[in-house]
């Protein structure tokens, strides 16, 4: 499999609460392997917490982790502005419907809404899906419209409950291609 490496220093994942999120450690694991230099940051939504623990990803990453409520005492005072650390992108990885319902209609309740809300820099997101119709619909297109919004390429992947193919975006190779093709493309909009 031909994959590409970050092509920048920093980037966040904001980890959401699909089991999905079970599987993001392997793949922390796997990017730092691909990019030792890498500094990764992590947000995670208190559901996800049901599926991924954020002990385990203190120890694979290098940058900050954080619970994405008001009072973790780890909450970086930058999320304020629309930063994470040194972050030239944010992943949504995996990204639920509820949290792609809220990017869209505007809500910064949490404080990695906030961050995604107000920041300029890149956003990639990678859908877990678990369908979709008109109201659905109608959300991905309010993200589409935002200029610094991106999509994860959609793969062949497994439902967890029936075990039936589907298609997703969880897809952290492809995400990391959109966010290489968003970066460079600010960088050359400056």
């Amino acid at each position: 499999m031909n994959v590409e490496t970050f092509d920048g220093e920093e980037l966040h994942l904001h980890v959401t609460g699909s089991i999905s999120a079970a599987l993001v450690p392997w793949w922390v694991h796997w990017l730092r392997d691909l990019h030792p230099g890498l500094t990764v940051n992590v947000s995670v939504t208190r559901s996800a917490t049901r599926f991924v623990t954020v002990r385990a990803l203190r120890h694979l990453v290098n940058g900050q982790v954080w619970v994405d409520c008001w009072d973790d005492p780890g909450l970086p005072a930058e999320v304020n502005h629309g930063r994470s650390g040194g972050s030239e992108c944010f992943l949504v990885f995996p990204a639920t419907l509820d949290t792609l319902m809220r990017l869209a209609q505007g809500r910064a309740d949490s404080p990695a809404l906030l961050m995604l809300q107000v920041t300029t820099g890149p956003i990639v997101i990678a859908d877990t899906l678990p369908g979709s119709n008109e109201i659905v619909e109608s959300h991905l297109r309010a993200l589409r419209l935002r200029p610094n919004v991106g999509f994860a390429p959609r793969v062949t992947g497994v439902r967890a409950s029936s075990r039936s193919a589907t298609e997703i975006g969880f897809n952290l190779p492809g995400a990391i291609t959109v966010a290489n093709e968003m970066v460079k493309k600010g960088r050359t909009s400056d």
